[in-house]
């Protein structure tokens, strides 16, 4: 029998094969080819991102959702293509997490085409389609297997669709989903045009990221890593009252209630800031401690507030998960007036700013917490004010398509009890408390909400109003 012959005959049979058989043998076939690749270590974000996807494979709340609405002669060849060429420039969006012996590793196979799944929601009614949207965005990854990113295309009719990308923790932030559309946009316009898409040669790798993390940790980091056990030592948790019993595991299951200030009140926070001699966010973020501490009646406990964690300008045009998470510790013991939170939160900000570079995980192994399956550790709660570049996650077109943001559905997963997530607009300041459901009821949410917002009107106009006197 010639060689052609043998192919065809072992095509024959593969095709004879149940598909459970079938999808066995390719499953057994890659996890020996990925035997053969080199493997690298994980940084510190990616290792706690991977023990939890074990612990919990089936948790949606490391996944990151960004959708847009395409209007055009939409090319589907063409974004396939150009997911392609961004995942060729990325190792991070090609890797596979596994274990070797009693680490786990990655491994990056050679670039292949990216699959662009084609999904009819069954309807254009936005309804049917954040069903849809929703769905694609809970299903679990498989790690090992599969890549951490994929895409969908959800055809609503012939020249309108929307564009959803799902992107697993453990390989982006939201600093990586602005890079990643900012190059899909030029790949993308290039294949319509027959062009080579023009992108500059990154200079680093987020391998290089990782390998400058672990020599930080074996050189100056003791020192850094010292100030963070020394501040957070003892810290409690903070226990807000809720409507139901916190279950013994933590679910992730979680809702958002919106938020709005007007612009002038926003604005009066500002001022105050300003002659305190801080940043709106240290003004907002005494506000929400405020707010939680009155709730939970704690005047000690953590707040978690995200940062970008890209200290070197090379690593600005790279995709990976860099982003980091500081834990700056309440006080609001002694009955204070607002103006003296204010001058507590500016110097510890300050000082924790300059040491964000010591990876959460490290500060967790380090502070050797009590386990307590039930909650997040160390911080309950979270804070962010966005302030990362946005202008390739806005932009309103890519080719010869209209782009628009594509509002996010409700995918009803958090990781946090209470987690504000606002920015500030030229109407105000909007966002939402995305909120533990298993805890809290949405009426509770909403409490909390109103008295965040109404504690903003009443300290932008008085600043020295004492803790004791807010609601009495």
């Amino acid at each position: 029998m010639t060689a052609p012959d043998t192919r065809e005959a072992l095509l024959r049979r593969l095709a004879a094969l149940p598909p459970a058989r079938r999808e066995a043998l390719r499953r057994s076939l890659a996890d020996r080819a990925a035997d053969r690749l080199p493997s690298g270590p994980l940084s510190s974000g990616q290792e706690r991102l991977w023990f939890l996807s074990r612990f919990d494979p089936d948790d949606s709340g490391n996944h990151i959702l960004w959708c847009v609405r395409l209007r055009g002669p939409i090319d589907a060849a063409a974004l396939a293509w150009a997911f392609t060429r961004v995942a060729g420039r990325h190792d991070v969006l090609r890797a596979r997490f596994r274990l070797d012996g009693d680490r786990p590793v990655q491994v990056v196979p050679p670039p292949a085409p990216v699959e662009l799944e084609r999904i009819r929601p069954g309807g254009g009614e936005q309804a049917v389609v954040d069903e849809a949207v929703a769905a694609f965005f809970n299903r679990p990854f498989d790690l090992e297997r599969e890549p951490p990113m994929r895409v969908a295309l959800m055809e609503v009719d012939g020249e309108h669709a929307v564009l959803c990308i799902v992107l697993h923790h453990i390989a982006g932030d939201g600093w990586s989903l602005d890079v990643l559309m900012r190059e899909l946009a030029e790949c993308y316009a290039a294949r319509r045009e027959g062009r080579e898409p023009v992108l500059a040669e990154l200079a680093v790798t987020y391998a290089d990221f990782v390998a400058a993390e672990r020599r930080e940790a074996e050189t100056s980091g003791r020192e850094r890593l010292d100030y963070w056990t020394g501040r957070l030592a003892g810290v409690p948790a903070l226990d807000l009252p809720g409507d139901r019993p916190r279950p013994p595991r933590w679910s992730g299951r979680g809702a958002k209630e919106p938020l709005a200030v007007p612009d002038e009140v926003i604005a009066g926070l500002e001022g105050v800031a300003r002659r305190e001699r801080c940043t709106l966010f240290m003004a907002l973020l005494a506000a929400y401690q405020w707010t939680l501490g009155a709730a939970a009646g704690q005047d000690d406990f953590c707040v978690g507030v995200p940062v970008a964690g890209r200290g070197r300008s090379e690593y600005a045009p790279v995709i990976g998960y860099f982003s980091n998470t500081i834990a700056l510790r309440a006080d609001l013991s002694g009955d204070p007036t607002f103006r003296e939170v204010l001058a507590r939160i500016r110097p510890d900000t300050l000082r924790a700013l300059s040491r964000a570079d010591v990876p959460f995980e490290r500060i967790l192994g380090a502070l050797r917490l009590p386990r307590d399956l039930s909650r997040p550790p160390l911080c309950q709660v979270m804070f962010n004010l966005h302030n990362l570049p946005k202008d390739d996650l806005l932009r309103t077109s890519m080719g010869d398509l209209s782009v628009e943001v594509y509002p996010p559905p409700e995918t009803g997963r958090t990781k946090a009890d209470v987690w504000a997530d606002v920015y500030r607009g030229p109407e105000g300041l909007g966002g939402y408390f995305e909120y533990n459901s298993d805890l809290f009821s949405a009426a509770t949410a909403r409490r909390l909400v109103q008295d965040f917002t109404g504690l903003i009107a009443r300290v932008g106009a008085d600043p020295d109003l004492r803790l004791s006197e807010w609601k009495g």
